[in-house]
């Protein structure tokens, strides 16, 4: 999404749709702690997806790098209290 500022400007900012919560065998057994995988382009945060496991994180990185070989991703842990209460 480019996002056109007065003067001309133009700004890069991903679409706030493309948040996925894909926490598949996790989201029956919610814990703490989620796995967030996100994909860089060119600078620029791209997608954000987050994971019940580091597998699931893991294996969906190996995936999307045979499609996407231009983005750059990386997986984090991060607390379940960061994404909701």
């Amino acid at each position: 999404m480019t996002d056109s500022r007065a003067g001309g400007e133009r700004e890069d900012q991903a679409w706030p749709g493309m948040v996925r919560w894909e926490l598949g065998g996790a989201s029956a057994h919610a814990r703490e702690t989620l796995w967030q995988c996100d994909a860089v382009r060119a600078g620029r945060l791209y997608q954000r997806s987050l994971f019940g496991t580091r597998e699931e994180a893991e294996a969906f990185v190996a995936k999307m790098r045979q499609m996407e070989p231009d983005h750059m991703f990386s997986v984090e842990r991060i607390k379940a209290s960061a994404v909701w209460n």
